[in-house]
């Protein structure tokens, strides 16, 4: 990632109505549903990058670990004091020994990555049996703009494509829900938007939204974590959004 823009995340997370709240609410508030002893499981996140998702581990006095493979991430992470959390490393060769963690978490990550079958592979394996793989990706393909370009995504997801990478690494879905649904027809609007005029600055995701608008933005994704969570505990797609959650867990077999 360049370092302008990863400047431009870093700036913008704490108080962000998705980089440094909605996201990460939704991850913690399932994670809670899923787990009495939350407090008592060891976690992973990959892909940590400037570690907004790391305050909400440490503010929910959670065991964790975290790696990135952007030194200026760990940089940034170390200076927010996760000197003792943090690691350099890569989701394709993830530096602990096998069966290490309870929950392993990438959130927007393994779009990142050409091969996401080692992606998921590597989760797998530092995995304990019985513990869980917690990911968050961009879905469907027509939402393809600008802003995956800038991002350096390989692709936006669908529920086939999850299907089978679970299942060449042999892991049982517990769900695949949708994510980001209220504000899907803004996604869609702005996405055809940028088809439309090309010729257009090639990403605006990163400027900072005028606090009014911020917090109604905040508002609406408090409001949405209900019903992902309704559509996890049924284990059903849900309403239509522009990302997936997607839980999978590592059988003891």
């Amino acid at each position: 990632m360049e370092v302008e823009v990863f400047r431009k995340i870093y700036a913008l997370q704490k108080g962000g109505w998705w980089f440094g709240n909605a996201r990460n609410k939704l991850v913690i508030s399932l994670l809670k549903d899923m787990y009495a002893d939350l407090d008592k499981k060891k976690l992973l996140d990959v892909g940590c990058s400037e570690g907004a998702f790391l305050d909400y581990l440490k503010k929910n006095k959670l065991d964790f670990m975290a790696i990135d493979v952007d030194e200026n991430a760990i940089n940034f992470c170390k200076e927010r004091g996760f000197e003792k959390n943090i690691r350099y490393g890569s989701i394709l060769d993830i530096p602990f020994k096998e069966n290490t963690f309870d929950i392993v978490t990438a959130l927007d990550v393994i779009e990142h990555v050409e091969d996401d079958i080692r992606a998921l592979g590597e989760m797998k394996r530092v995995c304990k049996k019985d513990g869980i793989l917690f990911l968050i990706v961009p879905a469907h393909k027509w939402l393809w703009s600008s802003n995956d370009d800038a991002y350096h995504h390989h692709r936006r997801y669908n529920i086939g494509r999850i299907r089978y990478i679970a299942k060449e690494c042999e892991l049982k879905i517990l769900t695949i829900s949708h994510f980001n649904i209220l504000l899907l027809p803004l996604f869609v609007f702005l996405t055809f938007l940028k088809k439309l005029f090309p010729n257009k600055k090639s990403s605006n995701v990163l400027k900072p939204l005028p606090k009014p608008l911020n917090k109604v933005l905040s508002w609406i994704m408090d409001a949405e974590i209900g019903i992902v969570k309704r559509s996890v505990q049924k284990r059903k797609p849900g309403p239509l959004g522009s990302s997936y959650v997607v839980i999978l867990k590592k059988s003891r077999a």
